[in-house]
Formats: C-alpha cells, structure tokens, sequence
C-alpha cells in the first residue's frame, strides 16, 4: 500500500475519535431587553402644580400643558423674571382653555 493512501487511512479513522476531544460551544439565547412600561409622556414624580397630574382630553389641550409644562421648568432653571412671566402666561392659558 502506498504511503499516502496509509495516512489517509490513519486520518480516517482518526476523525471520529478526534471530534469526541472536541469542545461543544454551546450558546444560550440573549434573554429578551426589558423595557419600561411607563409612559414617556406621563408626569415624574417631583411634578407639581394644578397643571402636573391634568391628562388633556384633546390635542390642544395636550400641547398646551406640554408648553406650560416647558415653560415652567425653562423658568426654574434660567431663574428670569422674563422666562417667569412666560410660564406663568402659559400656565393660566392652559387652566383658561382647558
């Protein structure tokens, strides 16, 4: 028998008994992300004031909290009488109107 036919046969036979030192790379799934189920749009816990805790009924009333909602927290964080005055309006708009 040819040289290279007997190493090919000694492969052979090899195989099953080399794939048995093999070590199994066994993978589990991700588990799944966790998402919050809080609204986004739904006040924090430090909201306060008449217009914190309102839900709107209708699109302009949605916005017009959301403008006066924005506008009080530009005027705490600028500390302006001019950025007051804003949310302040903005806060008797959105009780006027809704």
């Amino acid at each position: 028998m040819p040289r290279h036919r007997l190493a090919a046969l000694v492969l052979l036979m090899a195989a099953p008994a080399l794939s048995a030192c093999i070590v199994a790379d066994v993978q589990t799934a991700a588990p799944a992300p966790v998402y919050s189920q809080a609204s986004p749009y739904a006040p924090g816990p430090d909201a306060t004031g008449p217009v914190a805790g309102y839900r709107p009924a209708d699109g302009y009333c949605a916005e017009a909290v959301g403008v006066a909602q924005d506008a009080a927290a530009q005027a705490e964080a600028t500390g302006t009488a001019r950025d007051a005055g804003r949310a302040s309006r903005t806060a008797g708009y959105a009780r006027r109107d809704c």
